[in-house]
This record gives C-alpha cells, structure tokens and sequence, in this order.
C-alpha cells in the first residue's frame, strides 16, 4: 500500500482538496452554515498534505535551506502583491475592488491576517511550519517508531491553547499575534503528517479511532457551547485544539482512505492544481474580491465559485504555459521557480 501510494498522485490530490475547499471558503458562503463549518479542515489539509510530501526525506543545512524555501514562499506573493497593488487604484475606479490604504497595503508585505488586501496570511503559516522543518524532521526520527509522536503532537495542541489563554494581554503585539501564537499548533498537524505517511495501516486505524473519540468529546463540549458541533471559526484566529483536532481528522482520514477516492479524482487538471498550489491561489485574490463586495456581489454562489475558480485557474495556465517557454529557450534562467508551482 505505502509503495503504491508513493507511487500515485495522492499528495498532489490532497492538495487539490485542500485549495478546492478554500477557494468555497472564499466565496461569500455564510459564516453559519455548515457547509462553511465542515470545510474547516482545509489549511490544516495543506500543511498536513506538506508533512506527506516531506516524510523520509532530508533537508541538510539549516540556513540554506530556509533561505532557498524562503524565497520560494515569499517572492511569488511579493510579486503578486507588488503588481496587484499598483493596478489598485486603476481597479478601485473601475469599481471592482475597494482602494487600498496604506494600512493595508503594509499588512500585505508583513503577511497579516488584517488589514491586508486579503487571504495571504497562510503564507505566514508555511513559513512558520517551514522554520521549523528541520526540527521537526529529526524529532520524527528520534520518536520512531512508537505512539510517541502522537502524544508530542497532541502535546503541543494542548501548549498551544495554554499560549493563547496566558498570552491574551499581548495580542496587540505582531509578533506574539502573528508567529507566537501559530508556532505550535500547524507544526503539530505536519508532525502528524511526517509520520503518518508511511505508518501501518493498523497504526493509522488506532490513530483514527482516538482522533474520532476526541472529536465526539470536544464536539459535545463545544455544540454545549456554541449549539452545534460543527463550529470551528471561534477557534481559528489564533488556532486552538479544537479546530485544529477536526483538520487532523479529516486529514488523516483522506490519507487513510487515499487508494479509493484517487482513483476517481485521478485526472490531469486536478492533478496540474494540486501541484501549482500558490500561484492559483494568489490568482483567486483578486477575483474573490470582486465577487465579494464588489460588482458581482450579488451573483449566485456557484456562479462565483466557477468565476473564481475558472479565472484563477485559466490566468495561471497562461502564465504557465509562457514561464515553460521562457525556460525553454533560455533553460539556465533562475526564475522559473518563482513563477511555477
């Protein structure tokens, strides 16, 4: 099974997933509805689906590598970022985004969650979890094999809720806002990931199995609470135990059961996106804008999902298509990097 796996597209797919679910996010669905409560899972799917991708491998040297992915993270949505912005006021007058302050505009480059010109702080998240690769990769191989990994992850759930709770007066601090408080949780998801890509089917049974029991305990605390079950936002800006729990379960669960629903989303153009998640997902920035809040606010939301979606996607192919020929007739160029993926 692990053979096979490593040898089809599942990752890719997860990715895919993961960016379908956010771009719905993105669209304008209800903040109560439960469609927008259960496709929670989707950040902690991405950097789940990273931990896949990074399982058995190594990084070597500390700096360049957080120097090389660094770049790779940072450049495409400064790029992005620098030519949106400037196209801005031409935008704002035409009436199809708002005009961006310069509040907003600085929160973009320092990857904020707000004011920003929106949805690039998951970027932030990446390099958080990217700092702290290469730890999490030798404390994977120290902790094999054995449950341990597990208890260290829930461990680090558990701190970072404790953070959040001890850490509440310093909030206005970006620092503590921003990186202190997503230095544990995210981490802890692609630890899990690391791992649970080449466990046994049983470890990955008996991991489920806790994962659900955990859900039906939280969830009954939470709907308690909240009146349902299914309500994860309160707990996602910073994130705590519980909304991080339902996007390890789901996640888990996906990897699980990979050799069924591959098969049925094994195709070219899911797999094309699963593999050039950022720049696809830069794309969708603008386009959600202008379905929310703008001029097409009003459409219906499966007419923005495919406005959105489509737009993102067909803008990026162009883009592909063009940096492939770039590299072809200039193959030692350094910047199709930047530009692909």
């Amino acid at each position: 099974m692990n053979k096979m796996l490593k040898r089809d597209h599942s990752i890719d797919l997860m990715r895919f997933i993961g960016l379908t679910m956010i771009v719905l996010a993105h669209i304008g669905l209800s903040k109560d509805s439960m469609l927008f409560q259960l496709r929670s899972f989707d950040v902690p799917l991405m950097v789940f689906t990273s931990g896949l991708a990074f399982s058995g491998k190594t990084v070597g040297a500390y700096l360049p590598f957080i120097g090389k992915r660094t770049l790779r993270l940072v450049v495409p949505v400064y790029i992005f970022a620098t030519a949106y912005i400037l196209l801005n006021p031409l935008l704002s007058d035409l009436g199809l985004v708002m005009h961006y302050e310069p509040e907003r505009i600085w929160g973009t480059y320092i990857l904020r969650l707000n004011p920003t010109m929106g949805y690039v702080w998951i970027i932030r998240v990446f390099l958080i979890v990217m700092l702290l690769t290469p730890l999490l990769l030798k404390l994977e191989k120290l902790l094999e094999p054995g449950w341990s990994i597990y208890i260290v992850a829930a461990l680090m759930l558990d701190l970072q809720d404790l953070l959040v709770e001890w850490l509440q007066p310093f909030r206005s601090v970006i620092l503590v806002e921003d990186w202190v408080l997503y230095a544990l949780a995210y981490p802890a998801v692609f630890l899990v990931g690391l791992r649970f890509r080449n466990a046994s089917v049983k470890e990955r049974l008996v991991v489920l199995a806790f994962l659900i029991a955990a859900m039906i305990v939280k969830g009954a605390d939470v709907a308690g609470e909240y009146g349902s079950w299914a309500t994860f936002q309160p707990f996602k800006y910073p994130p705590q135990f519980y909304f991080m729990l339902w996007g390890i379960t789901i996640s888990c669960f996906l990897w699980l059961t990979a050799r069924w629903w591959s098969r049925i989303l094994d195709n070219r153009l899911f797999i094309f996106i699963g593999r050039n998640t950022i720049w696809i997902y830069l794309w969708h920035i603008p386009f959600v804008n202008i379905v929310v809040g703008g001029p097409f606010d009003g459409w219906n939301l499966v007419w923005k999902y495919i406005f959105v979606y489509g737009a993102a996607l067909c803008i990026y192919a162009v883009q592909y298509n063009i940096v492939k020929f770039v590299d072809r007739r200039w193959p030692e160029n350094k910047l199709t990097g930047f530009f692909i993926g």
